[in-house]
């Protein structure tokens, strides 16, 4: 019987996966159909990145049907910790040059953008922001991507997706009509380069826009937190550099996991602890122990809390087969724990249970000694409705910042240097105003950082995240 059941198990695991391949397959279909129909660009943007979602959803349960069919399907599989991961909070940083973005001029460019998150054949899509122009320093995504059963060994990989839109040059609205203009519109060789790209798009015969890889990134359980941090792009060399995402590359965003232990039981009974008949529960890496179930079902607080995790020593008591002895070093002192169960059974169980949750505390490393905060799905699609889009990166970042506490209150501010009030962006300065020179207010800062004596340093939200 036990071997029917590993059987079947991963046969039922393939039909969820070819149920996911026709649910995708279906999903192609339609955003096909829904391309080649649409009149309006917000229409075919959102067709083309469902249509390229799908497809890579689609290459992934495929891939992932193959190797398990390569796979033994006779080998009994042991039970993995999982966890929910969460991507939150992410911020590109473009790089524009100051002509570009300061006095609004220069880069004609405006691109559709978003992002695709994956982890095993999970995959999840951002929004799609548009436009993304030389106004914007950085684009910031609302979106909180949830994963589920996510093992320790996971790897989130990150890709930003975008599309040039051509149609949005001022000079003209179809590409046809900015062909037969750019003599009359831009310089020689910009037109060049223009007239190119369009020949391009006008002869390759694809229905509707085509997103471009910019840039990936990879993000492991190393790279968890409760706080957001910058990470490293690898940017994609694409062969006609006019339509590559102006990226810093670098980007910032909140990774967090949190195990499944954390807010699931893994086994709870009646047990005695120390002498104490009691109701006991392997949850959050502890042990707790109340006077009742009652009081348990109530979250009352427990009487009992035994750590568990990977400094936790737990064996089988050699005097009686259903008992088991846990130790706990304490400030430096060793604390033994003894726990009796009612049969052998009961405890060969509890002991399978408390083993492997001390493995788990030791899998999960800093993600198990600090609880990080995962959203749930209601509170992720409230999140996305809610937020608004933060301000620049700009004008939100200090120049510098001292480690001293008495500096550190009034620090210059982007603001303070360039003679601006706060309802003031640096965009908004035109090029005949003659605010005080850098140099200037650098040196009337210089006397309050030298009577500090502080030790300055910089606070570019792009230092990586060794660098906090």
């Amino acid at each position: 019987m036990s071997t029917d059941l590993l059987i079947s198990k991963p046969v039922n695991k393939e039909y969820d996966l070819e149920q996911k391949i026709e649910v995708e397959i279906k999903m192609r279909e339609g955003s096909a159909r829904l391309l080649a129909a649409a009149r309006h660009r917000a229409q075919s943007l959102e067709a083309a990145r469902a249509l390229l979602t799908s497809n890579e959803r689609m290459s992934a349960y495929m891939a992932e049907l193959q190797r398990r069919k390569k796979e033994s399907s006779n080998k009994p599989s042991l039970p993995v910790s999982a966890a929910r991961v969460s991507l939150s909070d992410l911020r590109i940083p473009l790089m524009w040059r100051d002509s570009d973005h300061f006095k609004n001029r220069g880069d004609y460019r405006r691109f559709a953008v978003f992002c695709l998150a994956r982890v095993g054949t999970e995959i999840h899509d951002t929004a799609l922001l548009c436009p993304v122009d030389r106004a914007l320093t950085d684009v910031t995504f609302p979106d909180v991507l949830i994963f589920n059963n996510v093992p320790a060994e996971f790897e989130v990989t990150l890709e930003i997706y975008s599309h040039i839109l051509q149609e949005d040059l001022s000079i003209a609205s179809t590409p046809r009509r900015i062909k037969r203009s750019i003599h009359s519109s831009i310089s020689r060789t910009v037109g060049k380069r223009l007239a190119a790209s369009l020949r391009d798009e006008l002869n390759s015969g694809e229905i509707g826009p085509h997103f471009e890889l910019m840039a990936s990134a990879r993000l492991t359980l190393d790279d968890t937190d409760d706080n957001i941090h910058t990470h490293d792009l690898i940017l994609n060399n694409l062969e006609n550099k006019n339509h590559s995402l102006p990226l810093f590359g670098h980007f910032c965003c909140r990774l967090a996991a949190q195990p499944e232990c954390v807010t699931k039981e893994a086994c709870s009974g009646s047990i005695i602890l120390d002498g104490q008949t009691c109701w006991a529960r392997i949850q959050r890496f502890t042990l707790q122990a109340w006077d009742s179930r009652k009081l348990a079902d109530e979250e009352q607080s427990p009487f009992s809390i035994l750590p568990i995790n990977r400094e936790t020593l737990i064996q089988r008591s050699k005097s009686s087969s259903r008992e088991l002895r846990i130790s706990n070093t304490i400030e430096g002192s060793e604390k033994m724990t003894t726990i009796r169960l009612e049969t052998a059974d009961e405890a060969q169980k509890w002991l399978r249970q408390l083993v492997a949750h001390a493995k788990d505390h030791l899998r999960w490393r800093h993600a198990a000694e600090t609880i990080q905060d995962v959203p749930s799905i209601e509170s992720a699609r409230n999140s996305f409705i809610s937020n608004k889009r933060q301000g620049s990166l700009y004008d939100e970042t200090p120049l510098i910042e001292s480690v001293e506490t008495d500096y550190a209150a009034t620090r210059p501010t982007v603001h303070e240097i360039f003679g601006l009030t706060p309802s003031t962006s640096l965009s908004s300065c035109s090029s005949t105003s003659s605010p005080p020179s850098l140099r200037s207010r650098s040196l009337s800062t210089s006397g309050a950082r030298k009577s500090g004596s502080a030790t300055l340093r910089s606070h570019w939200p792009f230092s990586n995240k060794n660098h906090d």
